[in-house]
């Protein structure tokens, strides 16, 4: 199957190749520029959070030379002027982590790669993709945060790499390069309806469901 489909009610439906960004990539697949072939991608514009520390976005450069990573976005970081403005969390299953994100994510997607399907234990992987700068953790309880590089395949802070609690093992996001894939399953949502801009745009790797 060659189709990639919008799930959004309102919108179209569109026709093009699978994806062929290599999966783990040598380049951060999490960025929104992968999506640059879909039509509606890429469009909303990052926004200022108030985030005024260096680098602009920490660890964009991939691996582990940000030292001081826990005190800058997607972790903690205190907003200039108040400019994050609060509009959903997420908290892993034991509530050992929480994490706040400003506004609605720049996309969703499903991937079906078997890399995603083996460390998640399911059929594919649904994200959704937020700036860092819109991305900051609220609590960490006994220091339960935890790290996995999947370029390492060790647990440690090698930027791409997942995040999840090492309590109750809870994943929570992948921390790329420039964006952080957040898992909507741990989101609080009101009524617990999934809001518009949570649902895909897009499936990848769809020839290995």
């Amino acid at each position: 199957m060659s189709v990639s489909h919008s799930i959004h009610a309102t919108s179209h439906t569109y026709q093009g190749p699978h994806s062929s960004i290599p999966h783990p990539p040598p380049q951060d697949h999490h960025d929104p520029a992968i999506h640059e072939s879909h039509p509606d991608s890429n469009k909303k514009p990052i926004p200022d959070t108030g985030w005024r520390g260096s680098p602009p976005i920490p660890s964009q450069d991939g691996g582990d030379y940000e030292l001081d990573y826990l005190n800058k976005p997607p972790y903690k970081w205190d907003s200039d002027g108040g400019k994050f403005i609060v509009k959903y969390t997420s908290e892993c299953w034991c509530g050992n982590l929480l994490f706040e994100f400003h506004g609605d994510p720049l996309d969703a997607k499903h991937c079906h790669c078997k890399q995603c399907q083996r460390l998640h234990g399911a059929p594919f992987q649904w994200a959704v993709i937020f700036p860092k700068t819109s991305v900051r953790m609220v609590k960490n309880i006994d220091d339960s945060l935890h790290f996995f590089s999947t370029e390492r395949r060790t647990s440690e802070h090698h930027v791409p790499c997942k995040v999840s609690c090492n309590n109750c093992r809870s994943p929570i996001f992948d921390e790329g390069r420039h964006t952080v894939l957040a898992y909507p399953s741990s989101f609080r949502f009101e009524a617990g309806k999934v809001p518009l801009d949570f649902q895909p745009t897009a499936h990848i790797f769809y020839g290995q469901r």
